[in-house]
């Protein structure tokens, strides 16, 4: 019987599972460390929106409830992960936290912190982008020790506080609605990078990702010369984020934050005000430490995902630019899995 394994139970591992169905390998184990699937959409910050509407981010197979050019909740995604997993019966082991993979001529054994051991011809990878977000280590006597948060870890408490002020540190997509829904009630000072990029999260009525689509540019390999360029602005959908709509709301937009500052044990001002509580918000990191073993005997010079696609039967998925501009949304997964040169095992 045709056999996989798959780490990850985000919408990558569900959709993975599924479309490996339908190229007939029907026994296939979904590894999860957590409890539940898509733990990462579980723990990001409460009003959190995608800027893809349901009709570009629901999965094959099944079709996400609601007006399909509208964005959805996080809570309305991760309810529509659940629905996916329990109408397709995938087989999903939770609390499974892989720790180590080994590779042979026979396959991967792939090893979890609770004992267990599974074996399979192929292994796909499928944890996500968003594992572990950007923070910083303060000081006990620290004066902002216990005051600073990342988007996973801010809670809908601190969201809902009242005549506090607030720095976001990091301006992409979560930095300036974290910031846009904290001046409400709050002054918010956000602290800018880069020269940033913006498209309309709608044109002409429909979703942007829908021209995009049409325009052939979502799945335009990453070494054409418009990708590159693409990648390099890393324009993203803000409707009422651009700098001068977020000036218009009363955030206070400042230079690039030096973050050793949080270390002092007396607290920041800016313009004149002391700044009360920090949001750091500059981005993600992989961990694929678990890996290590497996990668051990590729060599040290190659990317990571260079060490990964020289590997036979190993396979990741849903990573930014893997192989276009699509690869790191929803909508991308599937034309990224019909690339893969799957085993017949």
């Amino acid at each position: 019987m045709k056999q996989a394994i798959i780490v990850g139970a985000g919408h990558a591992g569900l959709a993975t599972a599924y479309l490996l169905r339908q190229k007939g390998y029907h026994k296939v184990v979904i590894l999860e460390t957590s409890n539940a699937v898509g733990s990462a959409w579980r723990n990001r910050y409460e009003g959190l929106t995608l800027f893809t509407s349901r009709r570009y981010s629901q999965l094959p197979g099944l079709n996400i409830s609601g007006n399909a050019s509208e964005y959805p909740s996080k809570h309305e995604f991760v309810e529509y992960l659940e629905q996916y997993a329990a109408a397709l019966s995938l087989d999903i082991r939770f609390g499974r936290k892989v720790v180590d993979v080994r590779n042979d001529t026979d396959g991967f054994t792939v090893n979890c912190s609770n004992g267990e051991t599974y074996h399979s011809k192929m292994l796909f990878v499928c944890t996500g982008a968003f594992q572990i977000p950007h923070s910083y280590p303060l000081d006990n006597n620290s004066f902002y020790h216990g005051k600073v948060f990342t988007p996973e870890s801010i809670g809908d408490r601190h969201l809902t506080c009242e005549n506090e002020n607030w720095l976001v540190i990091g301006d992409g997509a979560s930095g300036r609605q974290l910031a846009k829904m904290l001046v409400k009630k709050n002054q918010v000072f956000l602290s800018t990078g880069k020269a940033r990029s913006f498209l309309p999260q709608r044109l002409l009525g429909k979703d942007i990702f829908f021209w995009l689509d049409k325009l052939a540019l979502t799945h335009l390999g990453k070494q054409h010369w418009l990708a590159k360029k693409m990648r390099k602005k890393d324009p993203f959908p803000a409707t009422g984020s651009r700098n001068h709509q977020l000036a218009k709301d009363g955030i206070t937009l400042c230079k690039r934050f030096n973050l050793n500052k949080l270390n002092s044990e007396k607290p920041i001002t800016l313009k004149g005000q002391v700044i009360d509580k920090v949001i750091i918000a500059t981005g993600y990191n992989n961990d694929f430490s678990w890996l290590e073993s497996c990668l051990a005997q590729q060599a040290s010079n190659k990317d990571f995902f260079d060490k990964v696609s020289d590997i036979s039967g190993l396979y990741i998925l849903s990573q930014p630019w893997l192989t276009s501009r699509g690869s790191g949304l929803i909508m991308g997964l599937e034309h990224d899995f019909k690339l893969l040169d799957l085993l017949e095992c």
